[in-house]
């Protein structure tokens, strides 16, 4: 018996498809859509548009009474308010870690003590990669400072509360932030 390795890895049998081109259909804001062809197993190419961004961080912060730090604001996507994690990009040279402090007291003035449990892809149509951090003891140390498209209401809720509110669709980054409540323990 011969072990297999991770799927898509040549100890599974299985190769990456090749890449026959790609064309950039839109980009703005650093965001693009492309469209790839892959030629597949199968010896067909097929087209596929696939979104890349950058990177981003999201955290999962508790304050010293246990209670999660969230915003709520609108969203153009979704078309209505939603609850998030603190967050944003990852700027460029910037590590992750970094990112989640400063996005942490950026738009909700908390600080505490942070770190970084995992990531994941945004989907499995983009090139996006989603971190998540998590912190413990925070505090408020100052007002926040949005920047000019945010207009974000910061709430405490407990941990249950937060579970409600992602078990009913009200919720951005629902991976990151189950993720945050494994790695403290919260589910």
């Amino acid at each position: 018996m011969t072990a297999a390795g991770p799927p898509g890895s040549p100890a599974d049998g299985h190769r990456p498809w090749e890449e026959v081109s790609r064309t950039t259909v839109y980009e703005a804001y650093g965001r693009s859509m492309v469209e790839v062809r892959y030629r597949l197993p199968s010896g067909a190419v097929e087209t596929f548009s696939l979104r890349e961004d950058r990177p981003s961080v999201a955290v999962l912060a508790l304050t010293e009474a246990g209670e999660a730090v969230v915003t709520r604001q609108f969203r153009p996507g979704p078309g209505r308010f939603v609850y998030e994690l603190p967050g944003g990009y990852v700027d460029d040279g910037e590590a992750p870690l970094s990112a989640a402090r400063r996005e942490l007291l950026e738009e909700t003035g908390y600080q505490g003590e942070t770190e970084l449990v995992g990531h994941c892809f945004a989907d499995s149509y983009s090139s996006s990669v989603k971190y998540c951090a998590i912190g413990r003891a925070c505090v408020r140390l100052r007002p926040p400072r949005p920047e000019g498209t945010e207009f974000i209401e910061v709430l405490t809720v407990p941990p249950r509360r937060l579970r409600e509110l992602l078990r009913a669709g009200d919720v951005t980054d629902v991976d990151l932030a189950y993720m945050g409540l494994d790695a403290l323990g919260l589910l």
